[in-house]
């Protein structure tokens, strides 16, 4: 109390000397106000630091890329930084974004590389960062507290966009069964995550016996997540959501994605406390020893258009909102809604593949019931994961991959031939027809008039088709032109 007391007795002293200070000091103390007033001002007039293109042109370290990044972080203007240069930069240290910035690979084949004992990029709250067309690889998450978030990235709260990127073999694996793993890929932290025409493969979160969720990226409560035209592949927990994990008050939305061969032991694909939406997307392939081998709700999950089939484990646990045009090839999803089935193969490739666009996709056999399953009034996206437009036929296929049209192989127009008699002449020529996403198939082709015919002089046009094995089918057609000259004779 004393002391106190004092303190506050001496302030009262102060204010008392300052009343007594001559008219002089007054005037000096006036003059030092405005001058400072004057710098205030001048400051606050400084424009802001203009946005910037910054270049990295050594790949072979890490030196030049930290330098930029600690530029555009002091910047914070959104400046952008590029490559003109391709390799594997290591890290010596996480790449810290604390100001807003894009990352910009276009041109380039960039790897952002962990190196097995490094987070690659962590992203402070409040920050703008755009990642574009890079590889983050490798990246291993430091402890926090008791656990290991995010190997490639974690987002802190920040405002994040991944664009035509991959994020392959990060993890978050506790030592010594210390701690859990979230986050194997990337781990969001009550931000906004967007990520699109990117893939997330061969991530983990935990190991054997330890504690680990969300293999690919883990979303912690008030998170916000967008995944579209993207691939969760091959990643993996020891616990739930093999390829993603939401966790109670996260969100998160997927549109033409494909979830395959990801596993864990509850949700191979998926587990969800929170909220997903999943809309013309594909669950296949994946696994859960305990269940929910394609997705494990104990929150709330809305489909659409979608496939959950072929995996292990199951394809759901604790079913799902169906929202119409689903397919599953078992009934544990509990599909009820507006054109959905259930107990059905849709007939999918074994394998993802490149089948054209920025990630593998798994495709429609020629024959699926998921072709041309969905009316034109349903279809909820005018393009599938590859940027192939929908529909392909009379109707939009389940999933998120359009099955082609069939390719039809006509002559060139015009076939030309003598006539061999008045009627005019035989002619035969030859049609095909190819799947351009199905190598295997052959569609049936179907002109008239037919090849062998006898065709009267003069032109005829020849009307094409060309369909699949699809019920309803997906149809071709078109069209060439023969032409039966007559045969001249001399006259007597």
């Amino acid at each position: 109390m004393n002391g106190r007391r004092r303190q506050k007795e001496a302030h009262i002293m102060y204010r008392g000397s300052i009343l007594h200070v001559s008219s002089w000091g007054r005037l000096a103390l006036g003059l030092c106000l405005l001058v400072g007033l004057c710098l205030v001002l001048a400051g606050q007039a400084r424009p802001a630091h203009a946005q910037s293109t910054l270049t990295v042109t050594d790949c072979s370290n890490d030196s030049q890329l930290q330098a930029d990044v600690n530029t555009a972080n002091s910047d914070n203007a959104g400046d952008t930084i590029t490559f003109s240069c391709d390799g594997d930069i290591l890290l010596t240290s996480t790449l810290t974004i604390s100001g807003s910035m894009t990352l910009d690979g276009s041109g380039q084949s960039v790897a952002l590389d962990g190196g097995n004992s490094t987070q690659v990029l962590s992203v402070n709250g409040g920050v703008s960062f755009t990642l574009n067309a890079l590889t983050v690889a490798h990246g291993v998450a430091p402890v926090e507290g008791f656990t290991y978030e995010g190997g490639g990235l974690y987002n802190n709260g920040g405002t994040v966009s991944i664009r035509n990127s991959t994020f392959a073999n990060n993890s978050a694996a506790p030592a010594s069964c210390d701690g859990g793993g979230l986050g194997g890929g990337l781990f969001n932290n009550g931000g906004t995550l967007s990520i699109s025409n990117s893939t997330f493969s061969g991530n983990s979160a935990g190991f054997d016996s330890c504690s680990g969720s969300g293999g690919g990226l883990f979303n912690e409560a008030g998170g916000t997540v967008t995944i579209r035209n993207s691939t969760f592949a091959n990643n993996s927990t020891s616990d739930g959501g093999g390829g993603l994990y939401s966790e109670a008050g996260g969100t998160v939305s997927i549109t033409n994605s494909t979830f395959a061969n990801n596993s864990a032991y509850l949700g191979g694909g998926l587990l969800d406390d929170g909220q997903v939406n999943i809309s013309s997307s594909t669950f296949s392939g994946n696994s859960a020893n305990g269940g929910g081998g394609g997705l494990w709700n104990d929150g709330g999950v809305n489909i659409s258009g979608s496939i959950v089939a072929k995996n292990t484990g199951g394809d759901c646990s604790g079913g799902v909102s169906d929202q119409g045009y689903n397919l599953s090839s078992d009934s544990s999803c509990g599909l009820t809604g507006t054109g959905s089935v259930q107990n059905t193969d849709p007939k999918l490739a074994s394998a993802l593949a490149s089948n054209g666009g920025p990630t593998q996709t798994l495709a429609l056999h020629d024959g699926s019931p998921a072709i041309n399953h969905i009316p034109t009034s349903a279809c909820a996206v005018t393009t599938d994961q590859r940027g192939i437009a929908r529909p392909q036929g009379p109707a939009c296929d389940i999933g998120a991959f359009e099955f082609r049209v069939p390719d039809l192989n006509l002559p060139s127009s015009p076939v030309t031939v003598n006539a061999s008699g008045p009627q005019g002449a035989t002619v035969t020529y030859t049609a095909t027809a190819s799947e351009p996403d199905d190598a295997s198939a052959t569609p049936t082709v179907s002109c008239t008039p037919t090849s062998g015919s006898t065709f009267p002089i003069g032109t005829t046009t020849v009307q094409c088709s060309a369909s699949d094995a699809a019920s309803p089918p997906d149809t071709t057609s078109g069209s060439f032109q023969v032409t039966v000259k007559p045969v001249l004779t001399a006259s007597g």
